[in-house]
């Protein structure tokens, strides 16, 4: 079943990680793929491994960050396929931007990172890609979120108000464009094992080893969500089974959002 035939995608941050799931999932659903990131290496090797596949995909380099480099990536995308069906905002801080701390203890340009990428990149995507949008009479647009915008994880603030921002954002796209078929809807995603390749990309401070165990406390299922969950619910979002759901938040937590942390009073002789 090629549930996005014909369909044209642009995913940010899409040379590794989640973003990367979500393009493979897509492009073997059909859709032309428009990969995207900062390390022109890596996006020319993954567009030039999906064409060897028979698949349609380009890269393009951006910085969501820089409004111009946004630009030029819309413009690219169409110039290559001539539309835009699916934007998926993905791109996130990464590595030490990352600004793990408590608020005293993270730097103005730790702070401004998380709001550059986060909320201004965002608004720049849409800013480009909702036009095209309009004139095609349609489209799907995901928001990739996190747990954090809805519940505080410690000592992770900066990105955790630059999620609830998205958050704000999903709703008033939908609200706002609803009358041209385009939809926009957010995934709330739970902590995610990464692929040792992407270890690199957090924190140097932070601890994945203990992560496991963790999280059989924390979430309902008992393990770490993989890049193929997220990816599998973006797929749903964009595609036409998703057609009357529009403003909605989705958890990919395992179930983390809906179990209070409660100890197991058992253990205790209760």
């Amino acid at each position: 079943m090629n549930s996005l035939q014909n369909k044209v995608a642009l995913v940010t941050g899409s040379t590794s990680g989640i973003g990367l799931a979500i393009a493979e999932r897509f492009s073997a659903q059909g859709a032309a793929l428009v990969i995207s990131g900062r390390s022109q290496e890596r996006g020319q090797a993954i567009a030039s491994q999906l064409r060897s596949k028979g698949k349609r995909a380009i890269y393009i380099q951006a910085d969501i960050g820089e409004e111009a480099q946004v630009k030029s990536l819309v413009d690219g995308a169409i110039g290559e396929f001539g539309t835009i069906d699916i934007l998926v905002n993905n791109a996130g801080p990464n590595g030490e931007a990352m600004a793990v701390g408590r608020f005293h203890e993270l730097s103005a340009k730790q702070f401004n990172d998380n709001i550059q990428v986060g909320i201004f990149g965002l608004f720049w995507c849409c800013k480009y890609v909702l036009p095209h949008m309009i004139a095609a009479q349609g489209g799907s647009v995901i928001n990739i979120s996190s747990l954090s915008a809805l519940r505080a994880i410690p000592k992770i603030g900066a990105y955790a108000i630059s999620k609830a921002a998205m958050e704000a954002a999903t709703r008033q796209i939908a609200n706002d464009y609803a009358a041209d078929n385009i939809r926009c809807n957010s995934l709330l995603v739970g902590t995610v094992r990464p692929q040792q390749a992407d270890v690199s990309t957090l924190p140097s401070d932070l601890d994945v080893s203990g992560l496991d165990k963790v999280m059989q406390q924390t979430t309902m299922v008992g393990r770490l969500g993989t890049y193929q969950d997220v990816a599998d619910a973006a797929l749903f979002l964009a595609s036409e089974q998703s057609r009357y759901i529009t403003g909605a938040s989705l958890p990919v937590d395992g179930g983390a959002n809906g179990k209070i942390q409660y100890p197991d009073f058992t253990q205790h002789g209760l």
